[in-house]
């Protein structure tokens, strides 16, 4: 089954609870925009998201800006 959603670009926070409703429900999201982002590029932002939010709710430890550069 394929269904189509088209949501003007103020609405990128109403895309990840649409994402994953249907990630949880064991489908796929494929994401087509004008800001020219690969799927790889979106899938990279919504892991970077999820960092955000695990440590915002304290289960990881962000990495100091100090030790970015250390390498």
């Amino acid at each position: 089954m394929t269904l189509t959603v088209e949501l003007p670009d103020d609405a990128k926070d109403v895309m990840t609870v649409i994402s994953n409703l249907i990630k949880e429900a064991g489908g796929s999201v494929s994401v087509e925009n004008d800001d020219d982002l690969t799927q790889e590029e979106f899938e990279l932002l919504q892991e970077s998201f999820r960092e955000v939010l695990q440590i915002k709710k304290g289960l990881i430890k962000p990495i100091p800006a100090s030790e970015l550069w250390n390498d």
